[in-house]
Formats: structure tokens, sequence, C-alpha cells
């Protein structure tokens, strides 16, 4: 008797697809998102919390890319510094014969720094950038 997949296929890199500027970046070898929010207790009378407080909501990310598929896009958006590009919204798909697609839009992003570190050996050169983020929408 075969197995049975309990829980179907998963999402994965292979599902992936990122546009950034218009253009399907193939370079990208990570992507990280991340949103918070303060959520503390309020005390009065006692030591036992009263009521909870919730605070502003943040948002971080950062993106890993082949430093050759940067270069292109720097050279067609911007003067050639990374940080002078406006914010911009850029979306990532997850989709693929198996699972059902999922969209992600990154709002209103920003690059923080413009890394550069190589090394002896290095067989491919990999910068990551930290973005500053407004929103992330996970459901569209």
């Amino acid at each position: 008797m075969a197995n049975v997949l309990i829980n179907g296929v998963n999402y994965s890199w292979l599902n992936s697809t990122i546009v950034l500027f218009n253009v399907p970046l193939v370079g990208i070898t990570k992507i990280s998102l991340k949103s918070k929010q303060a959520k503390d207790n309020n005390y009065g009378l006692g030591n036992t919390p009263t009521s909870v407080g919730y605070g502003n909501k943040e948002y971080e990310g950062s993106i890993s890319i082949y430093y050759d598929e940067l270069v292109k896009w720097i050279n067609a958006v911007s003067n050639g510094d990374i940080l002078d590009i406006p914010y911009f919204d850029f979306p990532m798909t997850l989709s693929g014969s198996r699972v059902v697609p999922q969209k992600v839009i990154i709002r209103a992003a920003e690059f923080l720094e413009s890394p550069f570190e190589t090394a002896q050996g290095d067989t491919k050169i990999i910068v990551d950038i930290p973005m500053r983020i407004a929103g992330i929408d996970w459901k569209n």
C-alpha cells in the first residue's frame, strides 16, 4: 500500500517568484520578512494586569541577491546608488502546479544599506540588503 500525503505539497523556494521594478528576479537567494507589535500588560491596583495595551506595528525585511543581478537593475532604475531609489512596492508570489497560489505584497520598501563583501576563493558574490518596510500584505 502506498503512503498517502496527509498535508499535500508544501510551499518551497521552487514556488517563489519575486518581481522588483517590473522585472522577475532569478538571482535572489533569500528574502526575509518580519512584522511585530508591542503588546503589554497594563497594571492598576494589585500585581496582576488590569488590561492590555497595543503598540505600533513594525516591519523589517532583507533580500540576498547575486551582485551581478543587483548591478543590472541598479543601472536600470537609479543613478547607481541603491540608497537613492525611492520607496517601492513589490510582490512575491508562491505558486505552482500543486500548491494554492499565494501573493505577498511588500509595501513601501526602501534599501537601508549598500553592502559589498567578497573574499579570496569566492565563486559567487551575494549581497545581503536590509530594507525598511511600511507594511506586508499577506492576503490578497
